[in-house]
Parts: C-alpha cells; sequence; structure tokens
C-alpha cells in the first residue's frame, strides 16, 4: 500500500480533507549509549538506516512522514489499522536492525500549519512514546477503539495514566506482538514493568512507596505506576526549570524490587544522602533507598535549587 493521505505540509496534490488522524510517534531508544558504544560515524549511520527503514514501512502502510526529529519521526496515518500495522512491522525489526524502538500511537485532532502539525493529539502521543520502554509499542484509548475487531484482539490493555496536560488519565494498551497470539506478553526487555495489566490475579504485594518533592509540588510513586520521566522538556512528567538539566535527563522507575534512577544525560545525575559526598550517576542507574536529594545537571547544594528533586523512600 503507497500512502494515500491527503498532503498535511510539503505534498501539493489534493486538500486536506480530514484533520483526525492516527499519529503514531517513534524514535531510537538509549541512542546516547549507541553512540558511546560504536562511535559517532557508525551510530550515525546505523541510525540513518533505520530512519529510512521506517520511512519505507509507513509509506507502505499508506501514511505519511510529517516531520524528523533527531532520531525519531512524527508519522499520521488515514486509519488506526494502518498505523498499528506500521507500528508492529516496526517492533518486529527490532532485532534485524539491532535497535530497540520506543512507540507512542493515538487518534485524534491535529492542525496543519507551518509544515508541522499541532494540537492535543500530538502532544498526547508524544507523552505516550516517552511512557514506553525500549523495544515498546503503547497505544492510547482512543486510538485502539478504532481498530478492528482482530487488531483491537491484540491490544494488551494496562492500567490507566495521567498524562501531562490532561485532567483525566488515559487508559493505555501494549502493542506486544510477542503477545499478539491472545495470551499477552509473555516478560522479556519488552514488557512494560512500570504499568500493572487489567485482571491480574493478586497484583502487586511490595509497599515501597517514593515521595518525590519540587517546587512544593509532592509526587507520590508506587510500583504500580509507569516510569516518571525527568528533564527540561515540555513532555517530561516532571520537568526542571534549570539550565544544567537535559531535556531528557534522567527517569525513576520501580523495578526488581526497589526504585532506580537511571540517568540519560549529559552532566550527569547525583545522589545525596545523609552528609557525605553525594553519588555520581553517569550513563548508568542507582537504587534509591532511605531519603536525600537528587541533582539533575550538578550537585544538589539546596532542596529549593532548580535542579534539586528531594526524595524520601518508605520501604515496608
Amino acid at each position: 500500500m503507497v500512502s494515500n493521505i491527503p498532503p498535511v505540509a510539503v505534498r501539493t496534490h489534493g486538500p486536506l480533507m480530514d484533520s483526525s488522524y492516527a499519529l503514531l510517534f517513534v524514535d531510537i531508544a538509549d541512542s546516547t549509549s549507541l553512540y558511546e558504544r560504536l562511535g559517532d560515524a557508525a551510530a550515525a549511520g546505523l541510525t540513518r538506516k533505520m530512519l529510512r527503514h521506517l520511512r519505507l514501512v509507513i509509506d507502505i502502510n499508506g501514511g505519511q512522514v510529517i516531520k524528523v526529529m533527531g532520531d525519531g519521526l512524527l508519522a499520521v496515518f488515514l486509519t488506526a489499522d494502518d498505523a498499528v500495522w506500521a507500528a508492529s512491522t516496526m517492533t518486529a525489526s527490532q532485532g534485524v536492525m539491532g535497535l530497540d524502538l520506543r512507540l507512542g500511537l493515538h487518534y485524534g485532532n491535529a492542525i496543519q500549519g507551518d509544515g508541522d502539525l499541532y494540537g492535543d493529539a500530538c502532544n498526547v502521543a508524544a507523552r505516550v512514546e516517552a511512557l514506553a520502554r525500549p523495544g515498546e509499542a503503547l497505544a492510547t484509548n482512543a486510538l485502539v477503539a478504532r481498530l478492528s475487531p482482530p487488531l483491537a484482539a491484540r491490544a494488551v490493555p494496562l492500567r490507566a495514566v495521567r498524562v501531562k496536560g490532561k485532567t483525566a488519565p488515559i487508559p493505555i494498551y501494549a502493542l506486544d506482538p510477542a503477545g499478539w497470539d491472545g495470551g499477552g506478553s509473555t516478560g522479556g526487555d519488552g514488557t512494560t514493568i512500570g504499568f500493572t495489566r487489567f485482571g491480574s490475579a493478586g497484583g502487586s504485594t511490595v509497599d515501597t512507596v517514593l515521595h518525590l518533592v519540587y517546587g512544593g509540588r509532592t509526587i507520590t510513586l508506587h510500583p504500580g505506576q509507569p516510569r516518571l520521566t525527568i528533564g527540561r522538556d515540555d513532555i517530561c512528567a516532571l520537568r526542571l526549570q534549570s539550565r544544567c538539566t537535559s531535556r531528557h535527563h534522567a527517569v525513576i522507575e520501580y523495578s526488581r524490587g526497589a526504585f532506580l534512577v537511571t540517568d540519560h544525560s549529559t552532566n550527569g545525575t547525583y545522589v545525596q544522602t545523609g552528609t557525605g559526598r553525594p553519588m555520581a550517576v553517569v550513563r548508568d542507574h542507582a537504587r534509591l533507598v532511605g531519603a536525600g536529594l537528587l541533582g539533575f545537571g550538578a550537585e544538589p547544594t539546596a532542596d529549593d535549587d532548580a535542579h534539586v528533586v528531594a526524595f524520601c523512600c518508605e520501604m515496608p
């Protein structure tokens, strides 16, 4: 199938017929570590190869690339089915290409302008993509509700999550190729740790709770919640107004019985507990125990600094 979407930006054949689209955000996960591991030239070449492949998959499934953003892109499709078939092809190709992807899908209205798409639907799709773990494709209820029955049956429901800018939680689904036989995900690197699946027996019995305080705001994390993204970018769940903090600086998630902070930044993350010197975490993760300060981009000196988040972990 070739793209049959009325042109949104560059193309000029035909008017914009409908402002409702299935949107797909996709990017290469952990690209920083890729460049460190392979070197600039090899990593850049592999990234370009993957982006060419993604463009081909989008076109074959009737979609249109709207824009490329570094190591990711935004695409639109006229139907939810087309978007999901593209996503499933992308996730299935990860092993062949040797790169993990994160994908977020949503269905909603978008506005054309200045060679781009704007609107709440774009923001939601981007934020859902930010929730996905490497190797995962996540979709909103708005998109899953528009899937044909065979494809809708393959979507694995997760708990509703709060997305920045939305007053009500949004139901999220995993589009996991390993579970598309109707049995659900069987685990592995592509399984979302931060979500609890609907209908699971028992549920989590761990009572560990992590409290974060920043700018007079308190965030409480439980094991059954998605990972918390931290940085300067608008799509981050916890946005820090600090110049030393990277746009996508770090994530905090519950894994293997503890809350972990994982650094993805340029300047590093610093964990301060007690009176000793803070521990530097650079492109690595650290377990959060007790109480202290987190410095995103510089050592923490005071809990009211723009780059500092106070934390307290309550163990059972």
